[in-house]
């Protein structure tokens, strides 16, 4: 079972509540979360290291920020266990994936107004032709784009991945021999979000509101 855990927020928390979160943070992460300039940064930063300390509650990892450690490029993940995660963000929310014995990748975005023009490289020859023709053409960018997000985190090489080299086929995306099975998730009708999975399994989607938690998630 894959579970995804959603946080929304549209105002900061209250600052008595934002410093109780804060102190579950270690010293470092603290000290990076001060270095965002805008109010909805901070929040977004603390917030998806909370879902993260939420979504590994009831597991036996103990001090899970600290072990918590980086690949060559840049993915997070914990040594020497059988559970992975991805973490995103976008505008009002935030998005954690979490699972043991998958491989996972997520990612979302706000739909907006953009000069999509400048990702046509970025793109299939298909998936270009489907942006210009859709009568939404930022919905169908957003998806594409989203459904490569995911799939360069789940590899864990990043923008090492030539992006129009992925192409999906009956929600799959094949890439250098992997294959990951694709789940849209169903968030908001603004934002577009998907999930790259290296086997095909169920995904329960949680909503979080740590406006509520009293300072408390593990």
């Amino acid at each position: 079972m894959v579970n995804i855990f959603v946080c929304h927020f549209n105002k900061p928390l209250p600052k008595y509540l934002y410093e109780a979160y804060l102190k579950q943070l270690t010293k470092e992460l603290q000290i990076k979360n001060t270095r965002f300039v805008r109010w909805q940064d901070r929040h977004a930063h603390l917030f998806g290291k909370l879902l993260l300390l939420y979504a590994f509650k009831d597991t036996n990892i103990q001090n899970l920020l600290e072990i918590m450690k980086y690949s060559n490029n840049n993915r997070p993940f914990i040594p020497e266990s059988s559970y992975d995660f991805s973490i995103s963000h976008s505008g009002e929310y935030v998005i954690c994936g979490m699972a043991e014995y998958l491989r996972m990748g997520i990612d979302i975005e706000e739909i907006k107004p953009i000069d999509f023009k400048d990702f046509r490289k970025v793109m299939t020859e298909r998936q270009w032709n489907d942006i210009k023709s859709a009568e939404e053409s930022h919905q169908i960018f957003f998806k594409y784009w989203t459904i490569k997000e995911c799939v360069i985190k789940a590899d864990g090489r990043g923008l090492s991945i030539p992006l129009d080299h992925l192409e999906m086929e009956d929600s799959i995306v094949v890439y250098d021999n992997k294959k990951w099975f694709i789940k849209e998730l169903m968030i908001d009708k603004t934002y577009s979000a998907h999930l790259a999975l290296n086997k095909e399994y169920e995904v329960i989607i949680h909503k979080i509101d740590f406006f509520n938690e009293y300072g408390k998630c593990s």
